[in-house]
């Protein structure tokens, strides 16, 4: 089977397109066609359905996709075992993570990264916990960057606590505080993250002995901040997050405190590739020394 048809499968059901595709991986329209008429002819049965938003995959294609991601990953770890014998590194490396972390971890390790390895390519998706998840289940991503935990199907390694605090407007009755407990907080107006995004918020709040209401929700961590700032309510939010952006915001410490640890998942040591392996290296020595 030829791994450049299944690459162009895997390219078509996530862009939604075999055009894009075709302009992304250096085909034309028609060969492309051709190499998906091709392939389902090869197996035996067709992968893909044409839909109003485009293209996608079809039961039979859907419960494939993770087993060719994997061969995928198998065939670019073989060509990069080949380019590290023939002394050059080269490769691609596909990260999901946090928007902080995009932000505020990954321009210093990527900078640190890029003197050693220059021809290697890293693909960033900023997501939610819950996409990250369903991107290393899928196999769409080679490692992640977030607050996740052991025993979610890939192997996990704990980097850094880190504190979650509370935000209110800089004229808040409790911005004079330097602590708030989890009874006040439960009084006042929240705003929140929507669920999919950070349900670490939510498990935290569930914890506290009177739930506070929530006023507003978004996807958008600056959004929130912004709208504390404004006055509009209160939120709890991770260190690594508001020490870099504040926002006119009053940061206090919750009473009793908590924690989330933020960590790398991979799916198997064992089978990742060795610039995936290398970077790894480089993710834990700048948290080391700067997280």
């Amino acid at each position: 089977m030829n791994i450049r048809k299944i690459e162009a499968f895997v390219r078509s059901v996530e862009l939604g397109s075999l055009s894009k595709a075709a302009e992304e991986l250096g085909y034309t329209q028609s060969g492309i066609s051709h190499m998906m008429q091709s392939l389902e002819e090869e197996l035996g049965f067709p992968l893909m359905v044409r839909t109003s938003a485009g293209i996608k995959p079809n039961n039979e294609g859907q419960l494939l996709l993770p087993v060719i991601r994997d061969l995928l990953a198998a065939s670019e770890s073989l060509d990069q075992h080949v380019a590290r014998i023939k002394g050059v590194e080269t490769g691609r490396i596909r990260i999901a993570c946090y928007a902080s972390i995009a932000a505020y971890w990954l321009p210093g390790i990527l900078a640190a990264f890029q003197k050693d390895f220059p021809s290697v390519e890293v693909e960033i998706m900023e997501a939610g916990s819950r996409q990250i998840e369903q991107l290393m289940e899928e196999r769409q991503v080679d490692l992640c960057l977030y607050a996740g935990s052991e025993g979610r199907g890939y192997e996990w390694i704990p980097l850094k606590s880190d504190p979650m605090l509370v935000l209110t407007a800089q004229d808040h009755p409790l911005a004079k505080r330097q602590r708030v407990s989890h009874e006040a907080l439960g009084q006042e107006k929240f705003i929140a993250p929507m669920k999919q995004f950070d349900g670490e918020v939510y498990e935290i709040l569930s914890t506290f002995p009177v739930q506070p209401v929530t006023a507003f929700s978004a996807c958008s961590d600056y959004a929130i901040i912004n709208m504390v700032g404004m006055g509009l309510g209160v939120s709890i939010l991770p260190e690594l997050l508001v020490k870099n952006y504040a926002a006119g915001t009053a940061v206090l410490e919750l009473d009793p405190p908590v924690s989330r640890t933020l960590g790398m998942g991979i799916p198997q040591m064992k089978t990742i590739s060795p610039v995936t392996r290398s970077f790894m290296k480089y993710v834990e020595q700048y948290v080391k020394e700067n997280g």
